[in-house]
């Protein structure tokens, strides 16, 4: 195989979405067809790298496929339901989680019990919250501190779920990567009200592409602290435009920021914390994702107290 030029792939899709017409194209199925079909007559892409970018965007034809629960459905043959996805069976992925629940534990029946909620509704093999146990991150190292809570990073040993393998029934790891951990203060006094938040917001974050990925949580066994297992991602807005940027980067920015902040409040939601160093940029495929969100201050706050980054509070 010849070596895949990433930024090509990313770039090749972004033109196909761009010459997309919404109207002519009114369903994800057209849509999908459409940008299928101007990837595999893009001249600049070799074979492999067309292959690479049709299975990039049929992953997210999968996703909205079943978050639309909308298409063409088709009979699995291992569990005798119909399905929506192409690359596996939404209906056998939930299965797999619902009956591993008894392989682990937080410790905390309401950290079980948010994550679990969070897996049964699970859209996709490779946006799953799970309970990632604290000797499988190496190499911990602080970094900073991000509003409220201490940010660290390690090594995720196994490594977040990828993908379905139909044939063996099961979800397949990526292997070891870096992640960010970050603490979570005081779950253990948390009322219920924070749990119903906590997987409203977990949910939506892995809902839509355009939030920082959260994988998991795990606890410090030595201090009993949660923290959030989430996406390392390359530099934050605020250190970005410490340099030159052209006007196409700036409103490339801008775009993302947008968009995202239109999925939040489309969904009834409020981030509640937005500042440039929680809108984040990954150079693996050039986008703006937004973090942080819903996760602002201690588990054990009231309902009616003020936290985040002072110089972006509302003054009033």
């Amino acid at each position: 195989m010849t070596t895949i030029r990433q930024e090509f792939v990313f770039a090749a899709i972004q033109r196909a979405d761009a010459l997309t017409d919404s109207y002519i194209r009114n369903d994800v199925i057209k849509r999908y067809e459409f940008v299928k079909q101007t990837i595999l007559d893009d001249e600049s892409l070799t074979i492999d790298e067309k292959a690479k970018a049709i299975k990039f965007i049929t992953k997210d034809y999968d996703y909205f496929k079943v978050l639309s629960n909308k298409g063409t459905k088709r009979l699995c043959e291992n569990c005798s339901l119909e399905f929506l996805a192409t690359l596996y069976c939404e209906h056998c992925v939930r299965t797999y989680l619902k009956n591993n629940f008894s392989n682990w534990t937080s410790g905390n029946n309401n950290v079980d019990y948010l994550i679990q909620k969070c897996q049964i509704e699970s859209f996709r093999p490779n946006n799953i919250i799970e309970w990632i146990p604290y000797n499988n991150l190496q190499n911990i190292k602080y970094r900073a501190r991000g509003g409220c809570s201490e940010i660290y990073s390690a090594n995720w040993i196994d490594g977040k779920y990828i993908k379905w393998n139909s044939k063996k029934q099961q979800l397949k790891r990526t292997g070891t990567f870096e992640v960010i951990l970050k603490k979570l203060e005081n779950i253990e006094n948390a009322n219920r009200s924070w749990f119903e938040e906590a997987k409203s917001h977990l949910t939506l974050s892995n809902k839509y592409g355009e939030f920082v990925r959260c994988y998991g949580l795990t606890q410090d066994p030595i201090n009993k602290v949660y923290m959030l297992v989430m996406r390392l991602m390359d530099i934050d807005l605020r250190k970005y435009l410490e340099y030159q940027r052209t006007w196409k980067e700036k409103i490339n920015v801008a775009y993302g920021i947008i968009y995202a902040l239109y999925r939040i409040h489309y969904d009834g939601a409020v981030h509640r914390d937005l500042h440039s160093g929680n809108i984040l940029c990954s150079q693996y495929n050039d986008f703006w994702y937004i973090g942080d969100f819903g996760f602002c201050g201690p588990a054990d706050k009231p309902l009616k107290s003020i936290y985040g980054n002072l110089p972006y509070i509302a003054p009033e």
